[in-house]
């Protein structure tokens, strides 16, 4: 989950190190660090907290050095303080780590160290690491020799940059299982490691991952990647796409609302290359791997991914007629699913680094079945990992929760079930068209909600603000808005937000029904859950609930009934989880703001989650 970087070259290392932190804070933002070699000995500093309280302390430090690594953290082992920030000092001085993962044995690892006299300064796992590779340096061993025989004596997931003294010039770098990703590069003026390419300078337009196993040592001069036996590997770069980069933040206050805002605009990177608007076709290329008399579909991901992979299979069950089923990664991951050859899974991750993820991808491989990755990220570990990458087209997204690349996975996934029906023969060639020209229109309906954020904001400061707990509530195809919903508030603005399922309401849920718990319900345009909704509302009232209701715009009953109404201009069935979603989004930004929270970067968590 933290973010990693490396430099060797001719240029100013200091500033390249800064600059790279910032663009990976989002995958922590505990605290933050830097260590270069400077002549014979290696200096850091490193401070709890943001990369901007880092850079203010550093004024003239490492005004000469040309090679160093940096770290921003997200905390396992030991609190967020400037003892237990990243990078990390070996007993000698003269070597500095920073690390991604969990060492599973580091407490059998210090016992051991301890032992020989060796003292601990942080509480983190990390430190042994530092230890294990002075401990083989001083018994002769390279920088790199040493680093990989350390590794081997680490159990668990782990990515490992390490700089030493002994060689100045010189950044090694080892990858073990899926703790995330470390790619290379090179610039005009040297070398560089990298958790993510948005680390990467802007003239760094090829990366090459270093896959599990592997290590890298890299020097102003020239890089190498090794496989474990010592072996040179020779492997062909990726290029970086403009979208991977992080974009400018123009005229918003925070990523996160622009990223909700340009979704209009956004969704149309899902369509390229697969949408015809004029044949009004859709076709996702990548498809065409996967098994055509496929038995069942399995939907997998983690927290939104996850709700995302639900709307996912309710849409491939209605429109293709394919049987699915819906696991947490997690879940699946922990133990012995029975799938097979005829059976497909559907991993949906943001990042492609999800670990729950990538070991459910892994097991659905073993047992012979298909697999696919709905990604934001299509050169991550689970594109490569995948039969199949599908990139949602959202562009890379920088604030943590996740809002554009939610739309994106649905929309993704909505357009493989059309396919799938249309080409099994369960949607006619009617069906399918008009569903194309449902999706056609489908940026102009999120403009329009989009212009209602002013209501929004302003029920966020008049409700939300002193708010302790709240219900949403949704049936159907609105059900895992309502969940995706009530996340964006709990990760947000802090507020234990509820999402329900409707039907569920009489079984336990009503006891939480009282005059300081709000609940929103999403209301349908038409339908019997259009009906079963209004029922809801009437119970939650009969209650002393109150009910602020998300409804077609014009819906005279629901306004009737309601204590307060987010219209929603819905002119397409069809579109309504896509417009839902939004007013969600934005009441979960504005109700940050009113609370004093900085919604893209929430307490105790980070973008990418890379360990178990």
């Amino acid at each position: 989950m933290c973010g990693i970087v490396g430099y060797a070259g001719f240029g100013d290392a200091k500033e390249f190190l800064l600059s790279a932190l910032h663009n990976l804070e989002y995958r922590g933002y505990d605290s933050a660090g830097i260590a270069a070699t400077n002549g014979d000995e290696i200096r850091t500093i490193k401070r709890a907290g943001r990369v901007k309280g880092l850079e203010e302390t550093i004024n003239g430090e490492f005004a000469n050095a040309t090679s160093g690594i940096g770290h921003t953290r997200w905390a396992t082992h030991g609190a967020p303080t400037d003892k237990n920030a990243h990078p990390h000092f070996s007993y000698d001085g003269k070597v500095a780590i920073a690390h991604n993962g969990i060492i599973e044995n580091h407490s059998e690892l210090k016992r051991r160290l301890e032992a020989d006299g060796i003292a601990f300064e942080s509480e983190t796992d990390s430190e042994v690491v530092a230890h294990l590779i002075a401990r083989h340096m001083e018994a002769g061993d390279t920088l790199l020799s040493a680093t990989k025989k350390a590794s081997r004596r680490l159990k668990g997931l782990s990515v490992i940059l390490a700089i030493s003294s002994n060689e100045p010039d010189t950044v090694v770098g080892i990858r073990i299982g899926y703790a995330g990703s470390l790619l290379l590069g090179e610039s005009a003026d040297g070398w560089m490691l990298a958790s993510n390419a948005a680390a990467m300078p802007t003239d760094v337009n090829e990366v090459t991952p270093i896959d599990h196993c592997e290590a890298v040592s890299i020097n102003r001069n020239r890089s190498m990647i090794v496989d474990v036996a010592g072996n040179v590997v020779d492997k062909a770069p990726v290029t970086i796409r403009a979208e991977n980069r992080i974009s400018e933040i123009n005229e918003y206050a925070r990523f996160m609302h622009k990223e909700i805002s340009e979704q209009a605009a956004t969704i149309q990177g899902a369509f390229r290359g697969r949408v015809d608007f004029s044949e009004r076709r859709i076709e996702i290329p990548e498809l065409r791997v996967l098994p055509s008399d496929v038995n069942r579909i399995v939907f997998a991901g983690m927290g939104t991914s996850h709700f995302a992979a639900m709307y996912g299979a309710r849409q491939t069950e209605r429109l293709a007629r394919i049987p699915t089923s819906v696991e947490y990664a997690g879940e699946l991951a922990d133990r012995d699913p029975v799938m097979g050859e005829r059976d497909v899974m559907v991993a949906v991750t943001q990042s492609g680094e999800t670990y729950d993820t990538l070991v459910a991808i892994e097991k659905a491989k073993a047992s012979g079945s298909a697999t696919a990755v709905v990604t934001a990220h299509i050169h991550s570990e689970a594109a490569r990992m995948a039969d199949v990458a599908i990139d949602i087209g959202s562009g890379l997204e920088v604030a943590v929760p996740a809002t554009k690349t939610f739309i994106n996975s649905m929309l993704v996934l909505y357009m493989f079930s059309l396919q799938l029906g249309h080409v099994s023969g369960r949607l006619t060639d009617h069906e399918f068209e008009r569903h194309v020209e449902s999706i056609v229109s489908l940026p102009g309906a999120i403009n329009r909600v989009l212009g209602r954020e002013a209501q929004i904001a302003e029920l966020a400061r008049k409700r939300f603000a002193d708010v302790t707990n709240m219900l949403i509530l949704g049936r159907g195809d609105h059900y895992p808005i309502a969940l995706e919903g009530a996340l964006k508030m709990k990760e947000t603005a802090y507020i234990h937000a509820e999402g329900c399922s409707a039907s569920e309401m009489k079984h336990g849920i009503n006891a939480l029904i009282e005059p300081s718990t709000p609940t929103i319900a999403l209301v349908p345009n038409d339908g019997e859950f259009r009906t079963k909704m209004l029922t809801s509302i009437y119970e939650v009232q009969s209650r002393r609930g109150e009910v602020i209701a998300l409804a077609s715009e014009g819906d005279i009953e629901v306004e009737a009934i309601a204590d307060d109404v987010i219209p929603i201009a819905l002119n397409e069935e069809n579109h309504s989880p896509f417009l839902m979603t939004i007013p969600l989004q934005q009441l979960a930004y504005h109700a940050a703001l009113a609370r004093g929270i900085d919604p893209d970067r929430p307490r105790n968590l980070a973008k990418t989650v890379t360990v178990a």
